[in-house]
Protein backbone atom coordinates (compact mmCIF):
# COMPACT_ATOMS: atom_id res chain seq x y z
CA UNK A 1 0.00 0.00 0.00
CA UNK A 2 1.36 3.40 -1.01
CA UNK A 3 2.13 5.70 1.91
CA UNK A 4 0.34 9.08 2.09
CA UNK A 5 2.15 12.04 0.56
CA UNK A 6 1.40 14.42 3.45
CA UNK A 7 1.00 13.46 7.11
CA UNK A 8 0.13 15.69 10.05
CA UNK A 9 0.67 13.49 13.09
CA UNK A 10 -0.55 14.30 16.61
CA UNK A 11 -0.37 18.06 16.07
CA UNK A 12 -1.02 20.23 19.12
CA UNK A 13 -1.12 24.01 19.23
CA UNK A 14 -2.11 26.45 21.98
CA UNK A 15 -2.00 30.20 22.42
CA UNK A 16 -1.66 30.79 26.13
CA UNK A 17 -4.43 28.79 27.81
CA UNK A 18 -6.45 28.47 24.59
CA UNK A 19 -6.07 25.13 22.79
CA UNK A 20 -6.35 25.63 19.02
CA UNK A 21 -5.37 22.15 17.78
CA UNK A 22 -5.91 19.09 19.93
CA UNK A 23 -3.97 16.02 18.76
CA UNK A 24 -4.88 16.61 15.11
CA UNK A 25 -4.13 13.84 12.60
CA UNK A 26 -4.52 14.25 8.84
CA UNK A 27 -3.25 12.51 5.71
CA UNK A 28 -3.29 13.52 2.04
CA UNK A 29 -2.66 11.29 -0.94
CA UNK A 30 -0.22 12.30 -3.67
CA UNK A 31 -2.82 13.80 -6.03
CA UNK A 32 -5.69 14.18 -3.57
CA UNK A 33 -7.60 17.30 -2.60
CA UNK A 34 -8.71 17.34 1.03
CA UNK A 35 -10.86 20.14 2.42
CA UNK A 36 -10.95 21.20 6.05
CA UNK A 37 -14.41 22.55 6.80
CA UNK A 38 -15.66 24.12 9.97
CA UNK A 39 -16.85 27.24 11.78
CA UNK A 40 -14.60 30.19 12.55
CA UNK A 41 -12.08 29.42 15.29
CA UNK A 42 -12.15 25.62 14.85
CA UNK A 43 -8.42 25.47 13.93
CA UNK A 44 -8.57 24.83 10.19
CA UNK A 45 -6.44 27.82 9.12
CA UNK A 46 -3.95 27.11 11.92
CA UNK A 47 -3.59 23.56 10.57
CA UNK A 48 -2.74 24.93 7.12
CA UNK A 49 -0.29 27.49 8.50
CA UNK A 50 1.51 24.82 10.54
CA UNK A 51 1.75 22.57 7.48
CA UNK A 52 3.18 25.52 5.53
CA UNK A 53 5.71 26.30 8.25
CA UNK A 54 4.22 29.76 8.85
CA UNK A 55 3.58 28.75 12.45
CA UNK A 56 5.18 26.13 14.66
CA UNK A 57 3.31 23.31 16.40
CA UNK A 58 3.76 22.76 20.13
CA UNK A 59 4.14 19.04 19.42
CA UNK A 60 3.65 16.50 16.66
CA UNK A 61 5.24 15.74 13.29
CA UNK A 62 4.80 16.83 9.67
CA UNK A 63 5.87 14.39 6.97
CA UNK A 64 6.00 15.13 3.24
CA UNK A 65 6.93 12.23 0.95
CA UNK A 66 8.14 10.35 4.08
CA UNK A 67 10.52 13.19 4.99
CA UNK A 68 10.17 14.84 8.41
CA UNK A 69 9.64 18.54 7.70
CA UNK A 70 8.57 19.54 11.22
CA UNK A 71 11.55 21.81 11.83
CA UNK A 72 12.11 22.94 8.23
CA UNK A 73 11.43 26.57 7.26
CA UNK A 74 8.70 27.40 4.76
CA UNK A 75 11.14 27.90 1.87
CA UNK A 76 12.33 24.29 2.17
CA UNK A 77 8.88 22.70 2.21
CA UNK A 78 8.06 23.30 -1.49
CA UNK A 79 4.60 24.65 -0.79
CA UNK A 80 2.45 26.68 -3.14
CA UNK A 81 0.09 28.89 -1.11
CA UNK A 82 -2.98 30.83 -2.23
CA UNK A 83 -4.63 33.04 0.38
CA UNK A 84 -7.94 34.87 0.44
CA UNK A 85 -6.06 38.13 -0.20
CA UNK A 86 -4.47 38.01 -3.63
CA UNK A 87 -1.19 39.55 -2.37
CA UNK A 88 0.06 40.36 -5.86
CA UNK A 89 2.86 42.86 -6.36
CA UNK A 90 1.06 45.98 -7.67
CA UNK A 91 4.07 47.23 -9.68
CA UNK A 92 4.47 43.93 -11.56
CA UNK A 93 2.50 42.57 -14.50
CA UNK A 94 0.70 39.24 -14.26
CA UNK A 95 3.62 37.63 -16.09
CA UNK A 96 6.14 39.12 -13.66
CA UNK A 97 4.06 38.14 -10.61
CA UNK A 98 3.86 34.51 -11.75
CA UNK A 99 7.57 34.37 -12.52
CA UNK A 100 8.70 36.03 -9.29
CA UNK A 101 9.23 32.82 -7.31
CA UNK A 102 11.24 31.37 -10.18
CA UNK A 103 13.40 34.50 -10.26
CA UNK A 104 14.13 34.13 -6.54
CA UNK A 105 15.16 30.52 -7.21
CA UNK A 106 17.64 31.67 -9.84
CA UNK A 107 15.89 30.44 -12.99
CA UNK A 108 17.07 32.25 -16.10
CA UNK A 109 14.81 34.89 -17.63
CA UNK A 110 13.86 32.95 -20.76
CA UNK A 111 12.94 29.81 -18.82
CA UNK A 112 10.86 31.60 -16.20
CA UNK A 113 9.05 33.64 -18.85
CA UNK A 114 8.11 30.47 -20.71
CA UNK A 115 6.93 28.77 -17.51
CA UNK A 116 4.89 31.84 -16.50
CA UNK A 117 3.32 32.11 -19.97
CA UNK A 118 2.32 28.43 -19.90
CA UNK A 119 0.70 28.80 -16.48
CA UNK A 120 -1.20 31.94 -17.40
CA UNK A 121 -2.53 30.06 -20.40
CA UNK A 122 -3.48 27.17 -18.09
CA UNK A 123 -5.59 29.51 -15.92
CA UNK A 124 -7.07 31.26 -18.97
CA UNK A 125 -5.19 34.56 -18.72
CA UNK A 126 -2.83 34.43 -21.69
CA UNK A 127 -4.43 37.61 -23.08
CA UNK A 128 -3.90 39.47 -19.79
CA UNK A 129 -0.29 38.62 -19.00
CA UNK A 130 0.97 42.18 -19.45
CA UNK A 131 -1.67 43.77 -17.23
CA UNK A 132 -1.01 45.02 -13.72
CA UNK A 133 -3.24 43.88 -10.83
CA UNK A 134 -5.27 47.12 -10.79
CA UNK A 135 -6.22 46.44 -14.42
CA UNK A 136 -7.72 43.03 -13.61
CA UNK A 137 -10.87 41.85 -11.87
CA UNK A 138 -10.79 40.04 -8.53
CA UNK A 139 -11.31 36.70 -10.23
CA UNK A 140 -8.47 37.36 -12.66
CA UNK A 141 -6.16 38.40 -9.82
CA UNK A 142 -6.95 35.18 -7.96
CA UNK A 143 -6.09 33.19 -11.10
CA UNK A 144 -2.73 34.97 -11.20
CA UNK A 145 -2.19 34.07 -7.54
CA UNK A 146 -2.96 30.43 -8.35
CA UNK A 147 -0.58 30.44 -11.33
CA UNK A 148 2.13 31.98 -9.13
CA UNK A 149 1.66 29.21 -6.54
CA UNK A 150 1.95 26.55 -9.26
CA UNK A 151 5.00 28.14 -10.90
CA UNK A 152 7.51 26.64 -8.48
CA UNK A 153 6.10 23.13 -9.10
CA UNK A 154 5.15 22.64 -5.44
CA UNK A 155 4.91 19.27 -3.72
CA UNK A 156 1.78 20.50 -1.93
CA UNK A 157 -0.76 23.21 -2.80
CA UNK A 158 -2.41 25.07 0.08
CA UNK A 159 -5.63 27.03 -0.46
CA UNK A 160 -6.75 29.20 2.47
CA UNK A 161 -10.29 30.51 1.81
CA UNK A 162 -9.18 31.38 -1.75
CA UNK A 163 -12.63 32.26 -3.10
CA UNK A 164 -14.40 33.94 -0.18
CA UNK A 165 -13.69 37.49 -1.39
CA UNK A 166 -15.34 36.88 -4.77
CA UNK A 167 -18.96 37.14 -5.85
CA UNK A 168 -21.03 33.97 -6.25
CA UNK A 169 -20.82 33.66 -10.05
CA UNK A 170 -17.04 34.09 -10.17
CA UNK A 171 -16.64 31.81 -7.15
CA UNK A 172 -18.52 29.00 -8.91
CA UNK A 173 -16.44 29.39 -12.07
CA UNK A 174 -13.13 29.48 -10.22
CA UNK A 175 -13.77 26.50 -7.99
CA UNK A 176 -14.36 24.36 -11.09
CA UNK A 177 -11.21 25.80 -12.65
CA UNK A 178 -9.09 25.20 -9.55
CA UNK A 179 -10.30 21.62 -9.32
CA UNK A 180 -9.57 21.00 -13.00
CA UNK A 181 -6.04 22.36 -12.65
CA UNK A 182 -5.39 20.41 -9.44
CA UNK A 183 -6.43 17.16 -11.11
CA UNK A 184 -4.43 17.98 -14.26
CA UNK A 185 -1.29 18.82 -12.31
CA UNK A 186 -1.77 15.93 -9.84
CA UNK A 187 -0.85 17.96 -6.76
CA UNK A 188 -1.69 17.02 -3.17
CA UNK A 189 -3.91 19.92 -2.09
CA UNK A 190 -5.29 21.12 1.23
CA UNK A 191 -8.27 23.47 0.99
CA UNK A 192 -9.45 25.41 4.03
CA UNK A 193 -12.96 26.81 3.86
CA UNK A 194 -16.08 27.59 5.88
CA UNK A 195 -18.23 27.12 2.75
CA UNK A 196 -19.66 23.59 2.78
CA UNK A 197 -20.75 23.75 -0.88
CA UNK A 198 -17.20 24.67 -1.86
CA UNK A 199 -15.72 21.81 0.15
CA UNK A 200 -18.21 19.19 -1.02
CA UNK A 201 -18.01 20.07 -4.72
CA UNK A 202 -14.22 20.44 -4.92
CA UNK A 203 -12.63 17.91 -2.57
CA UNK A 204 -12.03 14.15 -2.74
CA UNK A 205 -12.43 14.02 1.03
CA UNK A 206 -13.73 16.53 3.57
CA UNK A 207 -12.64 16.79 7.18
CA UNK A 208 -15.12 18.57 9.45
CA UNK A 209 -13.40 20.33 12.34
CA UNK A 210 -14.66 21.44 15.72
CA UNK A 211 -12.65 22.78 18.66
CA UNK A 212 -9.27 21.83 17.21
CA UNK A 213 -10.15 18.28 16.23
CA UNK A 214 -11.35 16.56 13.07
CA UNK A 215 -14.77 15.19 13.98
CA UNK A 216 -15.01 13.12 10.79
CA UNK A 217 -13.15 12.88 7.50
CA UNK A 218 -14.78 11.12 4.59
CA UNK A 219 -15.91 11.44 1.00
CA UNK A 220 -18.54 14.15 0.52
CA UNK A 221 -21.17 11.50 -0.18
CA UNK A 222 -20.41 9.51 2.98
CA UNK A 223 -20.12 12.64 5.09
CA UNK A 224 -23.54 13.81 3.96
CA UNK A 225 -25.25 10.40 4.17
CA UNK A 226 -23.57 9.09 7.35
CA UNK A 227 -22.63 11.91 9.73
CA UNK A 228 -20.90 10.50 12.81
CA UNK A 229 -21.79 13.23 15.30
CA UNK A 230 -24.77 15.53 15.94
CA UNK A 231 -22.58 18.53 15.06
CA UNK A 232 -21.78 17.16 11.60
CA UNK A 233 -25.41 16.34 10.89
CA UNK A 234 -26.29 19.97 11.67
CA UNK A 235 -23.30 21.58 9.98
CA UNK A 236 -23.24 19.65 6.69
CA UNK A 237 -26.30 19.99 4.48
CA UNK A 238 -29.80 20.76 5.68
CA UNK A 239 -30.76 19.35 9.06
CA UNK A 240 -34.26 18.19 9.95
CA UNK A 241 -34.86 17.29 13.61
CA UNK A 242 -37.49 14.67 14.42
CA UNK A 243 -38.26 13.63 18.00
CA UNK A 244 -37.70 10.00 18.92
CA UNK A 245 -36.94 7.65 21.82
CA UNK A 246 -33.66 5.71 21.90
CA UNK A 247 -32.70 2.58 23.78
CA UNK A 248 -29.06 2.78 22.67
CA UNK A 249 -29.38 0.32 19.79
CA UNK A 250 -32.47 1.61 18.01
CA UNK A 251 -34.73 4.62 18.02
CA UNK A 252 -38.50 4.81 17.89
CA UNK A 253 -39.74 7.53 15.55
CA UNK A 254 -43.49 7.99 15.13
CA UNK A 255 -44.07 4.35 16.09
CA UNK A 256 -41.40 2.94 13.77
CA UNK A 257 -38.27 1.25 15.14
CA UNK A 258 -35.05 2.24 13.33
CA UNK A 259 -31.56 0.83 13.92
CA UNK A 260 -28.87 3.33 14.98
CA UNK A 261 -26.09 2.86 12.43
CA UNK A 262 -23.67 5.73 13.11
CA UNK A 263 -23.49 6.16 16.85
CA UNK A 264 -20.21 6.56 18.73
CA UNK A 265 -19.44 4.60 21.86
Amino acid sequence: MKSPHVVLENINKSYGDKTVLNNLNLQLGEAEMVALLGPSGCGKSTSLRILAGLEGADSGRILIADNDMSSKPTRERRMGIVFQAYSLFPHMTALENVGYGLKIRGLKAAARTKRAENLLELVGLNEHMNKHPNQMSGGQQQRVALARALAIEPDVLLLDEPLSALDAKVRNQLRDEIRRIQVTEGIATLLVTHDQEEAITMADRVGVMLAGRIEQIDTPKQLYANPQTPFISQFVGICNRIPGTSNGKSINVFGRELDIVNSRD
